[in-house]
């Protein structure tokens, strides 16, 4: 069994690879490693390699890109029944790759994200695509797409913003850019941010400073990330940490837009410190 420390080691090691280097799948159970030390990362590697095995057993009749990708998707959808987690949609559960692989249910990133290590095995290339609220899969050569949360669901780009419409209640406009394919990187930030929502709405503080503090790793010096953190620090009446995490803002950035407000902060973290004493 792995320490948070090292999993904590190997995550930033994994996600600090070239692009074409990452292995997803492993960088996402090294993430959930954190929650879960006890976790087996290698049996939960080889059930993904058991869903591409027992697909590739299957006669397909055409090849094509959206022929495969529906076998993959009637699979993994129908016959091991992943699913939307549609009743406790908020669960941090649902980032868990680990725990959506053992529950079987999942939110709209964390079912793509087996889709495409399944579909990567099968030699299918495809790519995560972020909508506004809602994550899908791309398939690179075909111009389709595919929704996981909704049990694999082909979809055309018109469907996509027919979607983004709907979701936004007709509020965003439609741009392509919203079909442009996600990083792996910018997959797991977008795991983390997902938790990091949960854990900061359900006031878990302390588990939200570790997931901010991997979003770091994967973007470091976004500044919002520090004053997440800080904010976290304070609401623990963690002071000193705070002022710590904004103090190596201020040396990391330089002379940044909004050292000022940064200074004022800290100046009030002091104020708040000195009225515990």
């Amino acid at each position: 069994m792995s320490t948070n420390a090292e999993f904590r080691s190997m995550f930033t090691e994994e996600v600090r690879k070239p692009e074409e280097d990452i292995r997803l799948d492993r960088a996402a159970l090294y993430l959930a490693g954190e929650e879960y030390p006890e976790i087996d990362v290698q049996s939960y590697l080889a059930e993904l390699d058991a869903f591409a095995s027992q697909i590739a057993l299957r006669e397909i009749d055409e090849t094509t890109p959206a022929d495969l990708a529906h076998v993959i998707a009637r699979y993994l959808f129908d016959e091991v029944g992943l699913h939307g987690n549609t009743g406790e949609y908020y669960s941090p559960e649902n980032s868990y790759l680990n725990r959506v692989l053992e529950t079987r249910t999942g939110i709209p990133i964390t079912l793509s994200l087996i889709f495409l290590e399944v579909a990567r095995r099968m030699g299918l290339k495809c790519s995560g695509i972020g909508l506004p609220g809602h994550f899908i899969v791309g398939l690179d050569d075909a111009g389709e797409y595919l929704d996981p949360f909704n049990s694999g669901t082909l979809l055309s780009a018109e469907d996509c913003r027919t979607l983004v419409q709907r979701m936004s209640g007709g509020q965003l406009e439609w741009t392509d850019r919203f079909l442009a394919p996600y990083t792996k990187g910018d997959i797991l930030f977008r795991v983390l941010n997902n938790l990091k929502s949960v854990y900061m709405q359900s006031k878990g503080y302390t588990k939200a400073v570790g997931v901010i503090q991997r979003m770091a790793i994967i973007s470091p010096g976004q500044p919002s990330l520090y004053q997440e953190q800080a904010w976290c620090h304070a609401q623990q009446h963690e002071y000193r940490l705070a002022i710590g995490v904004l103090e190596a803002y201020l040396e990391e950035a330089g002379e940044p837009d909004d050292a000022k407000q940064i200074k004022d902060q800290i100046t009030g973290l002091w104020a708040s410190l000195s009225r515990l004493n």
